[in-house]
């Protein structure tokens, strides 16, 4: 009996359920009975703490990533042009034009507003909704508000934020936020937009399941700002929390929460109990930064706790029926399940070994779903690997291969190049005054402009070239078969198809256009000047590249040469 129950997983299956299950699942299920009240209350607590939590840390980052969205666009050029270059003020006004249009796309549903504002309180330039404003339509005394001149209190790169206000343009209720623009060290205008407040509501809703409880978030003066079981209008005043038919144990929390207070309380109406956490919300400014002082709260009606004791109270009966009916099938059902378990388990093996294995269980039932996910799992790990490889390779930003792949591969053209005397070149190219670029456009359109370099290298190369990014703004191109003459060819018409190309910004580069580089060497060629070319002044005559780290060194002095002569040419120059 005993070899048996060590041999048999169906034998081991049945005294596990018939001497093991049924003790502790009447244990169990008594202690559950008369634990799971308290557990309820224990997991009250934590929904409560969670929600309001949840809530505070969503409208908390609305208040970070609009600011910062806010900070970034001001960084725009076109706004301090405008005061620089008076000659072509057109011009930056439709550049701010555009970086409004932009804010307007990256909050379609929030933002109702942006402009631009002179400290004189003229506008330059805004948007409604999605609607440019005509230069007839510009408001001039703008400087007259509150918010205007509070907004130009705040330091270069800091966001104000004013308390709500009805829009005098949209007619609702909107958050008004902006930072100024410092030109020559005087805050020469603002720029700001306005937020719906609708969007709160909206958010609020998002969050909190109605069949629950309810929330709200509510400012320093007791009015509610958003709530999720009330409509609030969008133009019509704010709600007050406490009025004549407020229960006294609410109103007495709606005062602890307009002072700003944290916890978790409770109170009656209309003989059932209520549960409330609140908490203030932290917009992470000092306050002359934000005129917002608000809380959020959750509320949770005690019905819906004992709706889930009687539950699992069901459950715990329902849980000792379908054990009974269990102890009945056992014997039927082992030899069904250990069979297909086997053959899982043969298969895992298989997959420990490194193998792919070919398996197939016939039945539909939930081991047949479990090998066709463990069969899903070794495909996925299989993809996976091969997708790490390629990670290994790639360079994050362009896409193309990275140094060290190109180091490795430049070592097994070269030795096949020799082995087989067959030609090989190398072409170095780097971006032209790219620092000049990065410096006057930021990261953003700088990664840009190397991702679309990277990609026209790629589309203007044959399948066996490679193209790599060799660090900064420098790329390397590996073209095997090809002659220092054919190199040069295709040098320069990969030149020329990014000369050709619009980068934005490209015409306030030194040459007017995004322009590169590039210099070419041959394997076991020198790179002295082909016939017909001059050297640069005081260029040194080159040993032959006989190696993947002379190559390299030979198409690297050849791109100096290029640079030294002009930028925008291939060297050696044909």
């Amino acid at each position: 009996m005993i070899n048996f129950l060590k041999k048999s997983i169906r034998a081991k299956i049945s005294a596990a359920i018939f001497f093991i299950a049924l003790v502790p699942l009447a244990v169990m299920s008594v202690f559950l009975y008369f634990t799971s009240k308290d557990a309820m209350f224990r997991n009250v607590y934590k929904e409560l703490t969670w929600n309001v939590n949840e809530a505070s840390s969503q409208i908390d980052r609305l208040f970070h990533e609009t600011g910062k969205d806010l900070v970034l666009a001001s960084q725009n050029v076109a706004f301090k042009m405008y005061f620089f270059d008076k000659e072509h003020k057109d011009k930056w006004l439709g550049e701010q034009k555009k970086t409004l249009k932009h804010l307007r796309s990256i909050y379609p549903d929030m933002l109702d507003e942006a402009c631009f504002i002179r400290a004189d309180g003229q506008e330059l330039s805004r948007i409604i909704f999605d609607k440019l404003a005509d230069e007839n339509e510009l408001s001039s005394g703008e400087d007259r508000s509150h918010f205007f001149k509070e907004a130009f209190k705040v330091k270069e790169e800091e966001v104000f934020h004013g308390e709500p206000v009805i829009s005098e343009d949209t007619g609702r209720w909107v958050l008004p936020a902006a930072t100024p623009i410092v030109v020559n060290g005087k805050k020469a205008a603002i720029l700001h937009f306005e937020v719906s407040m609708a969007h709160f509501q909206r958010l609020l809703k998002k969050i909190i399941n109605p069949d629950r409880g309810y929330a709200f978030v509510i400012n320093d003066k007791g009015e509610f700002l958003a709530r999720t079981d009330m409509n609030i209008g969008e133009n019509e005043p704010f709600p007050k929390a406490v009025s004549p038919d407020t229960p006294a144990g609410l109103a007495e929390i709606y005062k602890k929460i307009v002072a700003g207070g944290k916890g978790i309380d409770q109170f009656s109406f209309n003989g059932n109990d209520y549960y409330v956490s609140y908490r203030p919300v932290d917009a992470g400014f000092e306050d002359r930064l934000n005129e917002n002082k608000w809380s959020i709260a959750y509320v949770l009606s005690s019905d819906r706790i004992y709706v889930e004791f009687s539950i699992i109270r069901y459950t715990i009966l329902a849980m000792a029926v379908i054990i009974l009916l269990v102890l009945i099938l056992t014997y039927f059902v082992g030899e069904y399940v250990t069979k297909p378990v086997r053959e899982l388990a043969h298969a895992t093996g298989k997959v420990a070994a490194g193998e792919m294995p070919s398996f197939e269980v016939k039945s539909d039932d939930e081991i047949g779903q479990l090998s066709k996910a463990f069969r899903t799992m070794a495909e996925a790990v299989k993809r996976r690997d091969e997708a790490l490889r390629g990670l290994a390779v790639t360079d994050g930003l362009t896409g193309i291969y990275n140094h060290r792949h190109f180091k490795d591969e430049l070592e097994k053209a070269v030795k096949a190049a020799r082995r087989f005397k067959r030609p090989l070149s190398l072409l170095m190219a780097d971006i032209d005054f790219f620092k000049n670029y990065n410096d006057a456009h930021g990261h953003t359109y700088g990664d840009a402009a190397l991702r679309k370099v990277a990609e026209l290298f790629s589309k203007n190369l044959r399948e066996v070239d490679i193209a790599a990014r060799y660090g900064g703004e420098e790329f390397a191109m590996i073209l095997p078969e090809t002659g220092l003459k054919d190199a040069l060819a295709a040098a320069e018409r990969i030149r020329l198809r990014i000369k050709e190309e619009p980068f934005p910004f490209e015409e306030q580069q030194p040459n007017g256009d995004l322009t590169i580089s590039i210099g070419a060497a041959e394997l076991g060629e020198g790179v002295e000047p082909l016939e017909g070319a001059e050297p640069p002044q005081g260029a040194q005559p080159l040993q032959g590249a006989t190696d993947a780290i002379s190559l390299i060194n030979a198409a690297d002095k050849a791109l100096y040469s290029a640079k030294e002569n002009g930028r925008d040419i291939v060297w050696p120059k044909v």
